[in-house]
């Protein structure tokens, strides 16, 4: 019955909405291995085509690098240096999944993601961490790269900063001209400019970065800053960072969604939702697997969430007779 079910609920979806992602999962690597443009034909740039996005890469055969986008499935989180440049410092992509994309950002080469379609989609985010090469860089320091949280340079010189260091990701949205469109969205992956010394971090799990402010785009195009800049040859620290489960998501009509609607998204711990009428509820992870099912009333709901792993799940409501599913984030 709950094949049925399912059945009739993405038979839904594709009357009221659409979904893309990109899991990096449709890939086959051997183990403990990248993607990086090796398996390529011809030198220079190329893309890897990731469900529904398209990643752009560029690699030089004469000195076997990249820029640009990689496909890893690395659980080496504990070598530190460029020899371990595809490992995320999670060890494995988001909720545990086996592969993931890394980021080498450089301002010469395109650092850029493109949906498939022809039209503009409203992206709904994607999940983030730093690189294995990147976290022991600024948490130890280097013969680049200061530690993090020191007033003092590679080399042992007051650089000015106070220990106030940032390593910060910007996300800019691409238009159909595939030029940026102005809108652009900030997160940083180390921060220590808290007053609290305790607050401050280097990020070393998968955390949510919402691009919904971006609005509608074809595509998106990253880069990296930090305040580790002294020398004069721009960024010390390494510029990666890793991505996973990328989505975007077409919203059903307010018209049809005005039977329900629910919060946060993302959520951690509980989702609230608000039915008009009684109703059938069902949450499905993105294999189709139903993890909870309950018949609720109307009014406020509160949903435990808690157990379910990280990661992009359906809620479905089925009220009189009409089903309307929508997508949420779990981190």
């Amino acid at each position: 019955m709950k094949k049925l079910f399912f059945i009739e609920c993405v038979f839904c979806m594709a009357l009221y909405s659409h979904a893309q992602f990109a899991s990096f999962e449709n890939f086959t690597i051997a183990p403990e291995s990248a993607l990086y443009g090796q398996d390529q034909v011809i030198d220079g740039d190329t893309i890897y085509q990731v469900d529904a996005f398209n990643f752009e890469n560029n690699y030089n055969a004469g000195w076997g690098s990249f820029s640009g986008w990689a496909i890893s499935n690395v659980t080496d989180n504990t070598t530190t240096g460029w020899s371990n440049q595809y490992s995320a410092i999670t060890g494995a992509g988001e909720g545990g999944s086996e592969s993931y994309g890394i980021c080498y950002v450089t301002a010469w080469e395109g650092n850029r993601i493109f949906n498939t379609s022809s039209i503009a989609h409203s992206m709904n985010g994607f999940f983030v961490t730093n690189t294995t090469y990147a976290y022991y860089a600024m948490l130890n320091g280097d013969s680049f790269t200061k530690p993090f949280g020191a007033d003092t340079n590679a080399l042992g010189m007051v650089d000015g900063t106070n220990g106030e260091d940032w390593f910060l990701l910007t996300v800019y949205g691409l238009g159909l001209d595939s030029l940026r469109t102005g809108d652009s969205v900030n997160f940083y992956l180390a921060d220590f400019t808290f007053s609290d010394d305790s607050q401050d971090y280097i990020l070393d799990y998968w955390e949510w970065v919402d691009l919904t402010p971006l609005g509608a785009v074809k595509g998106i195009e990253f880069e990296l800053h930090s305040t580790d800049t002294s020398g004069g040859w721009g960024m010390n620290n390494p510029a990666y960072f890793a991505m996973d489960n990328l989505g975007d998501f077409f919203s059903v009509p307010e018209v049809e969604n005005a039977a329900f609607n629910f919060y946060p998204n993302p959520a951690h711990e509980e989702l609230f939702l608000d039915l008009k009428n009684s109703a059938q509820v069902d949450i499905y992870s993105l294999s189709g697997a139903v993890v909870q099912t309950m018949t609720l009333s109307a009014g406020k709901n509160s949903l435990d969430i808690l157990d379910l792993e990280s990661g992009v799940y359906f809620i479905s409501v089925l009220s009189d007779g009409k089903m309307i599913t929508e997508k949420f984030v779990k981190y």
